[in-house]
């Protein structure tokens, strides 16, 4: 398992933080902070780097969300880690 902690910077436009927050809250692999203005800080769990790669690009490009930041990321739950 892989743990990233994120920033979601969501959009100005209250309908689009809507689509974006809906579209968050139905990925299992996603816990949603508590947020403030527009950041939310999120946690993902993922099984590898690649998903957990692809999930922060799809993130970065759906419908109400301007950003992510990428605060941290725990590789030591993937096979591999250390090496």
């Amino acid at each position: 398992m892989m743990i990233s902690g994120l920033v979601v910077t969501l959009a100005e436009d209250p309908r689009q933080q809507t689509l974006a927050l809906d579209a968050l809250r139905r990925d299992a692999r996603i816990q949603l902070g508590e947020g403030a203005g527009r950041k939310l800080p999120v946690v993902v769990e993922t099984t590898t780097a690649e998903e957990s790669t692809a999930l922060v690009e799809a993130l970065g490009c759906a419908a109400g969300v301007d950003f992510v930041d990428v605060i941290y990321v725990d590789f030591s739950g993937t096979s591999g880690a250390g090496a």
